[in-house]
């Protein structure tokens, strides 16, 4: 079942909600209007700026700051995208931004980037928990899960922006199962175990349709959840100090990929499949590829023949702990600390964070955005896979970030190495690849703070 909603339906709805129930409901109390000398009703026009590279080219930026300026028709919005060739440079063009006094009023730095902390720490965005105050704002309208990542020293810095349980899914082609008389696992469920996903990655691998069984991209992302999937971790909760040498589980973990990469050659590089594991799956030449829920909603959505895909998805086992292998991941919206309009800026955090809001940052912006219930509900009234995603929002295990907010260097260095340990086409001893992983990722784990 696909999204009803449209991308032009939605947009025209939510500009026709503008002050119908919803938006009315999550609008702020009106303030008394303030009067010139003369006691005259008088109205400061304000100027917000919005820096941001989320949701540009969809439309849902505009359709926000229409909304917003018809509820508040002194105040005005520039919004000025920002399209780096990756994330990570987006980050390095704000605090360029900042450092030249011309950051937005509005911006997002990410916890799960690693940049929230260091933005925090250099005072580029600063605390609201007076406004939540000031508006009466119930933070429990989003998931505590997310919620808590907005938190630092005890204050919060965020509204949650996008959220899902990162890596934690095996995204599957039904249909290869079917074919191979493989009865798929409960998607909800978390009993299939890593020695029988290996077991898959062999049987379901087919050199004359030149289809593999699993891709595992050598991301962090990937990477962290691999880690605990046998019970381990790749860096301790406290961000200082690799755990491939101290771990067995994670050994464990590193040596199930490398076996099935290295020795077995069952897994693709990119290169091998066409540049796009997503692209592969929907095109039947790949029937497992380890992503997360994002991944499972965008191939479900862009199926164009059921005769080639159908969508399911494989949970990874439960830990001894008791706990779900993910790597809860969210994002932020964020004020700037020293913006001269705190209050206008924090109710436009309200606007994009409300349901309404993070319902459209999903279907029409096309982010994972799982960080409100009420949202979520709506997206299951939409398409009941979003159901299966509920089981690792609630049971997650949240991500370990470095210490000294070293996140682009860290993530660089987790890909890069592990590409050499897992390169089936210029293979390097287990336990020397094993090493330099490690050895990478500790110096920058070592590093002085960002």
């Amino acid at each position: 079942m696909k999204l009803r909603l449209a991308r032009r339906e939605f947009l025209t709805l939510s500009g026709l909600a503008a002050a119908g129930a919803v938006l009315a409901a999550c609008a702020p109390p009106t303030a008394a209007p303030a009067t010139d000398e003369a006691g005259e009703p008088t109205m400061e026009s304000i100027e917000l700026i919005w820096d941001t590279f989320r949701g540009t080219g969809t439309g849902w930026n505009e359709e926000r700051i229409d909304t917003f300026t018809e509820m508040h028709p002194n105040v005005s919005i520039e919004f000025r995208p920002l399209t780096g060739s990756s994330q990570q440079d987006n980050y390095g063009k704000m605090y360029a931004l900042f450092a030249a006094g011309d950051l937005g009023d509005i911006c997002a730095f990410d916890p799960s980037h690693y940049h929230f902390w260091r933005a925090i720490d250099k005072s580029i965005i600063g605390p609201l928990d007076e406004y939540v105050a000031a508006e009466g704002l119930d933070l429990a309208e989003w998931f505590d899960t997310f919620m808590r990542l907005q938190y630092f020293n005890g204050q919060l810095y965020g509204l949650p922006s996008w959220g899902w349980a990162g890596f934690d899914t095996l995204v599957t082609n039904a249909l290869h199962f079917e074919e191979a008389g493989v009865d798929l696992p409960d998607p909800v469920g978390h009993e299939t175990s890593m020695a029988t996903i290996a077991e898959w990655a062999h049987l379901l691998r087919d050199e004359d349709q030149g289809r593999f069984g699993l891709a595992i991209s050598h991301s962090e992302a990937n990477m962290v959840v691999l880690c605990r999937a046998f019970g381990g971790y790749l860096i301790n909760e406290e961000g200082t100090q690799s755990m491939l040498m101290d771990s067995a589980e994670s050994q464990e973990a590193m040596r199930w990929a490398y076996q099935l990469s290295v020795e077995d050659q069952v897994l693709p590089s990119p290169d091998d499949i066409g540049g796009s594991f997503g692209a592969a799956l929907l095109a039947g030449k790949l029937a497992m590829n380890w992503c997360g829920s994002l991944c499972v909603r965008n191939f479900d959505r862009d199926i164009e023949d059921t005769n080639v895909a159908m969508a399911s998805q494989i949970l990874l086992p439960t830990r001894a702990d008791g706990r779900y292998p993910s790597q809860i991941r969210g994002g932020t919206w964020n004020i700037l600390a020293n913006t001269p309009h705190p209050s206008e800026s924090f109710k436009f955090l309200m606007h994009i964070t409300s349901t309404e809001g993070s319902y459209g940052f999903n279907v029409v912006a096309g982010n994972g955005a799982l960080v409100r219930p009420d949202v979520v509900d709506q997206l299951i009234a939409d398409n009941p896979i979003h159901q299966w995603f509920i089981p690792n929002l609630e049971n997650g295990i949240p991500a370990h970030a470095p210490a000294n907010s070293r996140g682009r260097e860290y993530t660089d260095a987790v890909a890069q190495w592990t590409a050499l340990l897992l390169d089936r086409h210029q293979p390097v001893p287990f336990e020397e690849g094993l090493q330099n992983l490690h050895d990478n990722i500790q110096k920058v784990l070592d590093q002085d703070p960002a």
